[in-house]
């Protein structure tokens, strides 16, 4: 039988609660204004990076200003030199990033809380897609703290890769002892897959798992914050940062071991 609370120590429950309760109702307030004072800044934000863009990909900000060598693989050391996204990155993965020439970030129209980021790329061999987009769609509410996301979508739904260019697929050579030799082609990590969104199917009341069935939902919880995390430093710290990135990474092939700039407030 589940043991009863004592009167004493559930009045003294009763008492915190109100004042969490208290809490968060204010920190819905901050949350609420803080998203607004963002939406009125977010213009002066996007300004700032397409002058950026305009200076990577012509040398120059505006006419009459001095001129200086275009960066093509700019974004390609911006996130080869963040940590979290360079984990993410294999070595075809970084061929493709040569042909990526921008990196964006919106918010939502007013009545919809969350961003979309566009990875903008010039012609290339591997896709046909010039731009993959990825929207992250949060809940009104937050919840300690945290927002709580509803869906994260992806424009396309799948990238068109060339034949055998997706830099997810390899091919895995096996030699057996009697010289013949095989090749399969597997899938495996690459940071476009985060291109490929997961879905957790909502489960009718009642329903009972198995607990494999039950370790890979938590599995797909998982990838899907993580998702949502790499989206937050796309959004905070690599696009608004991204010249500081830039630097690290140029004098990091010169001094490795450089620590990665602070995440901005």
């Amino acid at each position: 039988a589940q043991a009863r609370i004592p009167m004493e120590v559930r009045t003294r429950l009763e008492s915190l609660s109100q004042i969490q309760d208290k809490y968060e109702e204010m920190q819905q307030g901050f949350f609420a204004e803080a998203e607004q004072l963002e939406r009125t800044y977010q213009p002066l934000f996007e300004k700032e990076h397409e002058r950026r863009a305009q200076l990577l990909k012509t040398g120059k900000i505006k006419a009459g200003t001095p001129r200086i060598t275009p960066i093509p693989d700019f974004w390609k050391h911006v996130m080869m030199a963040h940590p979290t996204i360079r984990q993410l990155l294999n070595n075809r993965d970084i061929k493709v990033l040569d042909y990526l020439k921008d990196v964006r970030v919106t918010l939502l129209d007013n009545n919809v809380k969350g961003f979309k980021l566009f990875f903008v790329f010039n012609e290339n061999p591997y896709m046909n897609d010039p731009i993959l987009v990825k929207e992250y769609v949060m809940q009104d509410k937050i919840s300690m703290g945290q927002n709580i996301l509803k869906q994260i979508k992806s424009d396309p739904e799948k990238v068109s890769w060339n034949p055998m260019k997706d830099p997810a697929l390899m091919t895995v050579r096996r030699k057996y002892k009697n010289g013949t030799e095989t090749r399969d082609v597997t899938v495996g990590q690459s940071f476009f897959n985060l291109f490929t969104p997961l879905e957790l199917e909502p489960l009718p009341p009642g329903t009972e798992l198995s607990s494999r069935e039950i370790e890979t939902r938590r599995m797909i919880e998982r990838e899907i914050q993580f998702d949502l995390d790499v989206g937050f430093i796309f959004k905070d710290e690599i696009i608004p940062r991204a010249s500081k990135y830039y630097e690290l990474s140029r004098r990091q092939e010169t001094a490795p071991g450089l620590p990665a700039p602070p995440a901005s407030s």
